[in-house]
């Protein structure tokens, strides 16, 4: 009997992971799951309360979850569709998550997830191999709407109105990833400093499947930020100038904190040691 060839699609959104996995031969769908981040006690502990799954606010506007939270869930998954497909069957690995919504890792990260890579921790799980590599314990999501004043920043440094949308494709919008990098970053300059590397949840997710803490962005994703050049799709000079304007380390600092930019639809590599010793996926899934 021929072995299935399955394609698993994940979706980390503000309410739940779905997932989906398809036979890449016929596109029936094989399994299709979706856990709630309130009602999984699996992911009792990450401060997230009813109605509204987000951390309790400490400012107006201010609207964050944890980033342990959708490593947990990664987890919790993948035992879950483990016991309805065989994992070893899935040859490729789609991702995607709410947009705009990032975390902030510190220098402790990429050893953290080349670990990923390494025979035997397939005992432990994700929050424990990975708990040390986030600079800030919140990760600020799409809701958020405390950045009138760095919005303001950035479309006046760049121009106007007119000039950041020609350039970044849109205005500078309050939840866009570039304007709460500098709120955060003024309000927190500490751990502004101690951050290495900021991903976006999505390109934290395949960073984490990789073992591979220096996955790119991809251009899609990367249009939410003001901060990339919709025409080059590269990194916009002059707002990462805007957005940088105060902070440590000034342009390159912030250039230096964000991943490269790639196509969406890019490999960027096999699955981790961790993924097939605890899970059974095969050591060539992308």
């Amino acid at each position: 009997m021929k072995q299935p060839k399955f394609s698993l699609g994940l979706d980390f959104s503000t309410q739940s992971l779905s997932a989906v996995v398809l036979d890449a031969d016929t596109f029936e769908t094989a399994a299709a799951l979706s856990i709630n981040y309130l009602k999984d006690t699996r992911l009792d502990g990450f401060g997230i309360r009813q109605p509204d799954y987000l951390l309790p606010a400490r400012i107006e506007g201010e609207a964050d979850q944890h980033p342990l939270l959708f490593l947990a869930a990664l987890d919790a998954m993948l035992a879950d569709l483990g016991k309805i497909v065989p994992l070893d069957c899935v040859s490729v690995i789609n991702t995607s998550a709410q947009q705009h919504g990032h975390v902030y890792l510190n220098d402790a990260a990429p050893a953290s997830f080349g670990f990923l890579n390494q025979e035997g921790n397939e005992k432990s799980d994700l929050v424990a191999l990975l708990g040390g590599a986030f600079a800030y314990e919140r990760a600020p999501v799409w809701m958020t709407s405390s950045t009138s004043r760095e919005a303001d920043h950035i479309r006046e440094k760049t121009g106007g109105k007119e000039e950041l949308v020609r350039r970044t494709g849109s205005d500078a919008q309050l939840r866009f990833t570039g304007p709460v990098i500098s709120h955060v970053a003024r309000r927190f300059s500490e751990i502004y400093k101690k951050t290495l590397l900021i991903h976006l949840i999505s390109s934290l997710v395949p960073a984490v499947l990789t073992g591979n803490v220096s996955v790119p962005v991809d251009f899609g994703n990367a249009c939410g930020m003001s901060l990339m050049n919709y025409e080059k799709r590269e990194w916009d000079e002059a707002c990462l100038k805007a957005v940088a304007d105060g902070l440590p380390g000034g342009t390159e600092g912030l250039r230096n904190r964000l991943p490269g930019i790639t196509a969406p639809d890019t490999v960027v590599g096999t699955v981790s040691s961790y993924f097939t010793g605890k899970f059974g996926f095969g050591d060539r899934c992308l």
